[in-house]
């Protein structure tokens, strides 16, 4: 289990599941365990995982608690690539990540990219000949909530 002295209530999405089952085998590495630490006493109503959820040592709302080395941001991505392959890149892009509005979420840092998903853009930009400035415009640790 990492140190999680730093994880707030304020870095959880609003649509967040708590998981109060102490007794659970997978709650001290559970980031939805471990976050019902952190709910402020004036918040008193909230999304949860059911007791329900666990049956044995199988829980579907099981989430490891991972920091992630995350990303945002693409105009650096984008500084070399040539206009003919723009639009192309940009809808494979959308079409990975979501959509169109869930693009400009991740663009903007309102959503942060995984290490994993980091890989699979940099493949696609490889794919398409681009082998250089293959980073993102920002990066930050953050614990993997996606």
């Amino acid at each position: 289990m990492e140190n999680n002295d730093n994880l707030t209530y304020e870095m959880l999405p609003p649509s967040w599941a708590f998981c109060f089952v102490d007794n659970c085998p997978k709650a001290p590495d559970c980031i939805r365990h471990i976050s019902s630490r952190v709910i402020p006493s004036g918040v008193t109503a909230g999304i949860a995982v059911y007791p329900t959820a666990a049956s044995g040592d199988n829980c579907p709302h099981f989430k490891p608690t991972r920091k992630i080395h995350a990303a945002w941001g693409f105009d650096t991505l984008f500084d070399e690539v040539k206009q003919k392959d723009t639009t192309a890149l940009r809808n494979a892009l959308k079409h990975y990540l979501g959509g169109h509005g869930t693009y400009y979420r991740y663009h903007n840092g309102e959503k942060l990219l995984s290490p994993e998903q980091q890989e699979w853009i940099i493949n696609l930009f490889k794919k398409y000949g681009y082998a250089t400035n293959l980073q993102f415009d920002h990066y930050r640790d953050a614990y993997d909530l996606e």
